[in-house]
C-alpha cells in the first residue's frame, strides 16, 4: 500500500477519531486514520465518558462546552448513537471546606455560564432519593453535566468523518516514520507506506513508543 495524504492521525481511539472528523469538518478531507487493530481497541473502550460542564479554567470550560454541542448534534449528523445522557451531577460536601470550596466555584460558574447551585441535604435527596445524606452539610448541582458512551462516539466521529472523503484504516500498525527531502513524512506501516505532509500521534497508552519512532 503505496499512497498519499495531507495528513495522517495514528490511534483509533476517541481522540484519534475526534481528530480525523475535526479535520475533516474543516475541509481537510484528505486525510486518513490509522489503526492497528480495530477502533476504540485501546484505552477508549473502558473510558467513563464523565462530561462535567464546569472547569476552573475558561479555556476548559469553552472545551467542554463546544464538546457538548458536537455529541448533541453528532446522532442526527452519522445516525449513529453516542449514548449522550444529560443526567446532572452532585458534588457532595461532608465538611464545612468542602462546602466552601463549592461555593467558591459558583463565581467561576456564573461566568462561564454554567448552571450551578448549592442544595442543601434534603434537595439532594429529592435529586437523587438512593442519596445517604445523614452526614451531608450540602451538595454542588450541576443539572447540565452528563455522560457519554467513549466507543459509540468514537465509531459516530469515525463515520463522520468518512461520510467527509476521510479514510480509516484498520489493521494497520504503524512501524516507523522517514522524514523526506521534501519535507514530507513517509509513514512506514505493516501494509506499506504512506507518504502525508503532516502527522497526529494520538495512540494513548502507546505515546511513549510512537514518540519514539519520530526520533
Amino acid at each position: 500500500m503505496v499512497s498519499s495524504f495531507r495528513a495522517v492521525v495514528v490511534g483509533g481511539g476517541c481522540v484519534g477519531a475526534g481528530i480525523l472528523y475535526g479535520l475533516a469538518k474543516r475541509g481537510w478531507t484528505d486525510v486518513a486514520l490509522l489503526e492497528r487493530t480495530q477502533l476504540t481497541a485501546g484505552s477508549t473502550w473502558h473510558a467513563a465518558g464523565l462530561i462535567p460542564s464546569y472547569a476552573r479554567s475558561r479555556n476548559v470550560g469553552r472545551m467542554i462546552a463546544r464538546s457538548i454541542e458536537i455529541y448533541e448534534g453528532l446522532e442526527a449528523e452519522t445516525g449513529q448513537k453516542v449514548g449522550w445522557h444529560k443526567c446532572g451531577q452532585l458534588r457532595i460536601a461532608n465538611t464545612r471546606d468542602r462546602l466552601d470550596e463549592y461555593k467558591s466555584y459558583m463565581d467561576v460558574a456564573e461566568v462561564q455560564g454554567v448552571r450551578a447551585r448549592i442544595v442543601s441535604p434534603a434537595e439532594a435527596r429529592e435529586i437523587w432519593p438512593l442519596l445517604d445524606n445523614k452526614d451531608m452539610l450540602g451538595a454542588l448541582y450541576h443539572p447540565d453535566d452528563g455522560h457519554i458512551a467513549p466507543a459509540d462516539v468514537t465509531q459516530a466521529m469515525a463515520k463522520g468523518a468518512r461520510d467527509l472523503g476521510a479514510k480509516v484504516h484498520l489493521d494497520t500498525e504503524v512501524v516507523g516514520f522517514e522524514r523526506m527531502p521534501s519535507g514530507e513524512w513517509k509513514v512506514k506501516t505493516s501494509r506499506g507506506d504512506i507518504l502525508c505532509e503532516h502527522v497526529i500521534l494520538a495512540t494513548g497508552n502507546y505515546a511513549r513508543q510512537t514518540g519514539a519512532m519520530l526520533g
